[in-house]
């Protein structure tokens, strides 16, 4: 189990690590597509606690949306408390205190190591961070040259509608770019305590138990899907063409024991190691 205070600083600037990797393969497949990220308009859709890639991207000259589905998830650069009062109002006084000793204490290890991985002089200043349901996204049609999106489209429960949203607001010849984590992997449950790839440790919990114990509750909503599912409801998504579909990471392969694979006769061995893919589709 990941505790104390150097075990979570080292979590931190692993997971700080992880998104410089993940920007430079985004940044890499986009140029590779014939569109400039850095003067392009991003969405970045589930754009998360930390958000990495907005901050990245608007720090590099990109006029970034990033949406968030939860009022207070975004915490910036820097202490402002102004950013409390609606966290209070949500998640009360106690969650809002210790989400704020933790910015003051950890943040700053994982920006500091987000901007010396990238090379980037980070700022927030002006970057549009907001509220927003994938379902319902809060952006013109066509009005966007990429969409970005990292662990959001395993939380989603109707991804099909999220997959319109894509193609509504992409201009045409516009880019999807979409990191999922799949639910079959080793870390699929999200109930490890440190899921970052490459550094999975499982604590106190047993392999794959999320397929294998029929009373486990997922700690967060996970729709459950697995990767012939997404790719069926891309293929089926008008507007979109599906240009590159591949494995970004794999884990667990020294755990999967003819034990648990005879637990799981559905699932194939390259199935329960995949951890995620990343799914690159134009607007057409």
């Amino acid at each position: 189990m990941v505790n104390g205070y150097g075990a979570r600083v080292a979590m931190i600037k692993a997971w700080a690590e992880h998104d410089a990797d993940t920007f430079r393969a985004f940044l890499e497949t986009v140029r590779g597509n014939g569109i400039d990220p850095f003067r392009s308009r991003v969405l970045d859709v589930g754009c998360g606690a930390n958000a990495p890639m907005a901050v990245l991207l608007h720090s590099a000259g990109a006029t970034v949306t990033g949406i968030d589905a939860y009022v207070g998830h975004r915490w910036g650069l820097g202490v402002n408390l102004a950013r409390y009062r609606d966290y209070v109002r949500e998640a009360g006084v106690m969650r809002t205190l210790r989400k704020l000793v933790g910015e003051i204490v950890y943040d700053r290890h994982y920006y500091t190591t987000l901007a010396r991985k990238t090379g980037l002089k980070l700022t927030e200043r002006n970057l549009d961070l907001r509220k927003g349901d994938v379902h319902s996204v809060p952006i013109p049609d066509g009005s966007v040259d990429v969409v970005h999106s990292n662990a959001t489209w395993e939380h989603i429960p109707d991804v099909a509608e999220a997959n319109r949203q894509v193609a509504r607001v992409l201009r045409p010849g516009g880019l999807a770019y979409i990191e999922i984590h799949l639910f079959p992997a080793l870390s699929g449950g999200h109930d490890l305590p440190w899921i970052v790839p490459g550094k999975t440790e499982l604590g106190d919990v047993r392999p794959w138990q999320h397929l294998t114990n029929p009373t486990w509750q997922a700690p967060v909503f996970l729709n459950r899907l697995r990767e012939r599912d997404y790719e069926r409801l891309f293929k089926t998504t008008p507007g979109l063409e599906i240009i590159g579909w591949q494995t970004e990471y794999t884990e667990g392969q020294q755990l999967l024991t003819e034990q648990i694979r005879a637990q799981l006769p559905e699932y194939t061995p390259e199935e329960l190691t995949k951890r995620s893919i990343i799914v690159v589709a134009r607007r057409v």
